[in-house]
């Protein structure tokens, strides 16, 4: 790690409660530093967090913050005006956001970032697993609990290896300088903090050209978005994708219920997890791992033992019905979803989903309800705010009104859990699926149903 943290020991975060900021307070405590944090309210991950030794505050407030405390970490949703912040301030205690304490670890190894707008937490897992199983022991961090990391999202490798998720969100990814880089796509999306597509492709374009002097960049040839910027990416490059212009070409595609094989040029990948968008993710991951060394059927080889990442189409009960938990926000990820849901071809898709963001929401409105065009009924929940206010006028009846006008099918808006659940007891069959869909509390909606269901089937 770099002279930030090799000169201390005493480390407070301020917002523990996301993937991101959890991940690194749990390697700095495993790694034996005085770790307290605080957060609007605990969470699950909170609880994880106490099990290392941490110290952590529900709310925030200026005691919370030990006076002998070396440095403050804080993620990108906090505010200058926060108590802890101001008295970091007041007392002289460098403050650094969490991106930069991301790059202090690990720019330093040789470093696989995983970047794109949709994909980054199953590509950077997959990427893990294949490391890991072959005894490479890499550093990771990744935007998700993983079983084979015991439900952590971070490791500490003793190699000088790392892989992490390069996320784009607030310009984060442009503090990592990354020997291997992966785009695996690039849409409108976080348009809270980029202007347009083209903010979004310069940012992608200045990441990509921050990679070390041999850095190599993976690139998805399908996606037109990364084809328009990768004349101004200036370190060497590969495409891969479906169409036969690319360098790495994914055919001979088979699928089961549970599993697809294909062919990467004469590679053989054989995936425990299904859909077109994981036979891209697994391509860029097979890519990136080669260039550590690793050999084609040891690559291929821990890919498929590759179970996916929590709450990406993951099955959490079977026994007559399907219950899946998913977490796409985006209308390309919730599209994936269901055209991987409609693969498997057992009987109705029922889809509960729960908006996130006001902002989100009132620029892919329309793009949601085409998204939709896969599923057989749609429900839908009041849009979860996460770290917004009220947009006047923006509902989750938006893309109600959208989807009715567009698709002659089953649906229905609600506002409370109850009517949800009542709805599902009324229209629920034999061999449906029923996916909760969306990045807030639509999980606990989950977990809730999966419950109910238990004493039914």
């Amino acid at each position: 790690m770099s002279d930030v943290f090799g000169n201390i020991k005493k480390v407070h975060f301020i917002g523990t409660g996301g993937i991101g900021m959890s991940g690194i307070a749990e390697y700095l405590a495993k790694n034996n530093y005085t770790v307290s944090g605080s957060d609007s309210y605990t969470t699950d991950i909170s609880e994880r967090l106490k099990n290392f030794g941490i110290t952590i505050h529900e709310g925030h407030d200026a005691e919370f913050l030990p006076d002998d405390t070396e440095l403050v970490i804080y993620s990108a949703a906090v505010k200058e005006d926060n108590p802890e912040y101001i008295k970091a301030v007041s007392l002289n205690i460098p403050t650094i956001k969490r991106a930069k304490a991301l790059g202090e670890i690990v720019n330093d190894k040789f470093l696989i970032a995983v970047s794109g707008t949709h994909g980054k937490t199953t590509t950077t897992s997959m990427i893990a697993k294949i490391l890991i199983d072959n005894n490479l022991d890499p550093t990771v961090f990744v935007g998700g609990n993983l079983s084979f990391l015991d439900g952590s999202s971070s490791r500490i490798g003793n190699s000088n290896i790392a892989v992490v998720e390069a996320d784009e969100y607030d310009r984060s990814f442009l503090t990592l300088k990354a020997d291997v880089i992966i785009v695996n796509n690039i849409e409108a999306d976080h348009l809270d903090i980029y202007e347009n597509l083209e903010d979004i492709q310069n940012n992608f374009i200045k990441f990509c050209n921050l990679g070390k002097k041999n850095c190599k960049v993976i690139l998805n040839g399908d996606d037109e978005n990364v084809r328009a910027i990768a004349d101004r990416i200036e370190k060497q490059k590969v495409f891969f994708g479906f169409d036969d212009e690319n360098d790495f070409v994914i055919d001979n595609i088979t699928y089961s219920e549970k599993t697809c094989s294909f062919k990467l040029n004469e590679s053989e990948i054989n995936l425990s997890v299904i859909g077109r968008h994981n036979m891209l993710n697994s391509s860029a991951a097979f890519l990136s791992a080669k260039e550590t060394g690793l050999g084609d059927e040891q690559i291929s080889k821990a890919l498929q033992s590759f179970g996916g990442v929590k709450r990406r189409f993951e099955l959490k009960f079977t026994n007559g019905i399907r219950v899946y938990d998913d977490y796409a926000h985006h209308p390309t990820e919730v599209r994936a979803t269901l055209e991987a849901a409609r693969s498997i071809n057992l009987g109705r898709i029922i889809t509960v989903f729960q908006p996130h963001l006001y902002s989100r929401t009132q620029d892919f409105y329309k793009a949601f309800s085409d998204a939709f065009s896969e599923t057989d009924i749609l429900i839908l929940d009041k849009i979860y705010p996460a770290r917004e206010l009220p947009i006047e006028g923006v509902t989750s009846d938006l893309i109600f009104k959208e989807f009715n006008k567009n698709y002659p099918k089953e649906s229905y808006s609600f506002n409370e859990k109850s009517e949800i659940f009542s709805k599902l007891k009324e229209i629920v069959k034999d061999k449906d699926i029923v996916i909760f869909q969306g990045a807030g509390t639509i999980t606990n909606y989950c977990d809730e149903y999966v419950s109910i269901v238990k004493n039914k089937y």
